[in-house]
């Protein structure tokens, strides 16, 4: 297996679940147990979705292909539009993004790692099932540790920028589900 392959491919995977906690954080009131989850939940669907793609292969790529872009910007759009609406609430009503908004938004990130799943053992030289385990090991530790730290920062901008921070964090959602319906 070729590690660099596989971190490079971890880091590319990771870029929409990093934006992601970025808003997790703008919008929590839990700022460390959050950053764990987030880092926990979005580590491990990008873990777990390239084996599923690479298990359903070929099959599973027409199956779901039209179809993953058109998911991810229903759960994106849904949940930044709704985040852009709270912030016009009184601040005691505002919610976080809870549990169930995280799993969510960790489904609509990961949906590209299980497409990506199809070719992954070829782009990183994963000649057998282990080597495969080993580079989704990879991309799920570098989610993890970048969603750490978009959470983080996340929770820092609002800390300064209440209002600022959740619109932005919202709209970049938006902007991401929307990237998911063009691209996917």
């Amino acid at each position: 297996m070729n590690i660099l392959a596989a971190c490079a491919a971890g880091a590319a995977l990771a870029a929409d679940a990093c934006a992601v906690s970025v808003v997790c954080g703008a919008s929590a009131e839990k700022k460390n147990v959050g950053a764990v989850s987030a880092a926990l939940s979005f580590g491990l669907f990008q873990a777990v979705m390239p084996i599923v793609g690479w298990s359903v292969g070929a099959l599973g790529s027409r199956m779901i292909s039209g179809f993953e872009g058109i998911a991810a910007f229903a759960v994106l759009c849904f949940l930044g539009v709704k985040m852009m609406l709270d912030c016009f609430r009184p601040p005691e009503v505002t919610p976080g993004v809870g549990l169930r908004g995280l799993l969510l938004l960790s489904v609509a990130t990961s949906v590209d790692a299980m497409t990506a799943g199809i070719a992954l053992p070829a782009a990183v030289g994963a000649t057998s099932f282990p080597g495969l385990l080993a580079a989704c090991g990879i991309i799920g530790g570098i989610t993890a540790v970048l969603s750490f730290i978009g959470y983080i920062a996340g929770s820092r901008a609002t800390r300064h920028f209440p209002v600022a921070a959740r619109l932005i964090g919202g709209a970049a959602l938006t902007a991401l589900g929307i990237k998911a319906l063009i691209m996917g």
